[in-house]
């Protein structure tokens, strides 16, 4: 293919030039399996050109979510439009350093300058300004925003796992979104907001912004949970079956098993596979049904008994396929009130059996 087709392609197509971007920053890398950047940068282009206004990426750590969000997309946005103004907004100012950083590196790589030689960026701390007048002003989670606008807005991990349990500091995050980020877009109805992180609790950012508005929700798991379909907007699909890992050449079963050792079922749930709410504990309580007794004369119901799963065990089994079924793996989940009435009904049984024993015994 002639050169001059590939910078065609470069240029259009946000897929590609993400794929050209990740070598012109990391040539000593390969990029490995990419199935899933082509379905983050279709839901990406949809922000730029397709009219979406509101994007939520959920991706496990180094997943390159960043890199095809907060740098490659944006490169490609003041490429097609050097008058765009794009905030771009990161969890620490270290984080937002890193990431303008990595954009004016992009900028001023020869082929990223063959094919958008209009950036001629100037750089000042914090904030990319073009000939244009487009331009990126990079802040942190916190910082004020006032007096400026943008077009696109991207914020980038806005609170760190550890900070998240704090109940003080998601509340500080949620109240800084509501007062900072929408009244900063130029058109509120046709701007763009795009929130790009892992989970890191049920009420995270990612939570609170899905109550308040219709957002677009791409969200991809360390490992398939389910059997995904992922339709871009070129007719094309993406399949992944139940089980499969998101990164194989990098993070395969047995790598993602030996982080859910280290990190534990709490994490693993919220940072790889995106369900924080799912792993409460360390260790499930769980009802499976008993036999029914050989002498069933009392009339009691047919009734069992409470088990407690170590939390790890059963992500294992749930979704790597390892080890042994909890005995309550086929049953249907209870209500705090069913919870309530199969224990009562145990404890009857006991009960009953205990009095059976003292009758036998005394007889």
């Amino acid at each position: 293919m002639p050169s001059s087709l590939h910078e065609r392609l470069y240029r259009a197509d946000l897929t590609s030039f993400t794929k050209l971007a990740f070598y012109e920053l990391s040539p000593q890398h390969e990029l490995g399996t990419t199935w899933h950047i082509d379905v983050m940068a279709d839901a990406l282009e949809g922000c730029l050109n397709r009219g979406a206004t509101r994007l939520i990426l959920n991706a496990p750590p180094r997943s390159l979510k960043s890199h095809c969000a907060t740098v490659a997309m944006v490169v490609f946005a003041l490429g097609r439009d050097p008058t765009r103004k794009i905030i771009v907004v990161a969890g620490t100012r270290t984080l937002a350093a890193e990431l303008q950083r990595r954009v004016v590196t992009l900028m001023r790589t020869p082929r990223c300058r063959v094919l958008f030689p209009h950036l001629r960026p100037t750089v000042t701390p914090g904030e990319i300004i073009l000939p244009h007048g487009g331009g990126i002003l990079y802040r942190a989670v916190g910082q004020s925003l006032i007096g400026r606008g943008a077009d696109l807005i991207v914020i980038d991990d806005p609170i760190a796992p550890h900070r998240a349990q704090d109940e003080g500091a998601r509340g500080f995050v949620h109240a800084w979104y509501d007062a900072e980020i929408v009244p900063r877009l130029n058109d509120k109805a046709g701007g763009a907001i795009v929130l790009v992180m892992q989970r890191v609790h049920e009420d995270d950012l990612t939570a609170y912004v899905r109550k308040r508005g219709v957002w677009t929700e791409v969200l991809l798991p360390a490992v398939a949970l389910k059997n995904e379909a992922w339709r871009l907007h070129r007719r094309r699909t993406v399949m992944r079956q139940k089980g499969e890992p998101l990164l194989p050449d990098r993070e395969g079963k047995d790598t993602l098993i030996a982080v859910l050792r280290e990190i534990g079922a709490y994490n693993f749930w919220a940072q790889y596979l995106q369900q924080p709410s799912k792993a409460l504990g360390l260790e499930r309580v769980g009802w499976f049904c008993a036999p029914r007794p050989f002498d069933s004369q009392s009339g009691m119901p047919i009734v069992g008994a409470f088990r407690k799963v170590r939390e790890i065990d059963a992500i294992l089994f749930e979704v790597f396929g390892v080890g042994q079924p909890p005995p309550y793996a086929s049953q249907a989940p209870y209500s705090d009130a069913e919870w309530e009435a199969r224990a009562i009904i145990q404890q009857q049984r006991l009960l009953a059996e205990a009095q059976a024993d003292r009758h036998r015994h005394e007889a």
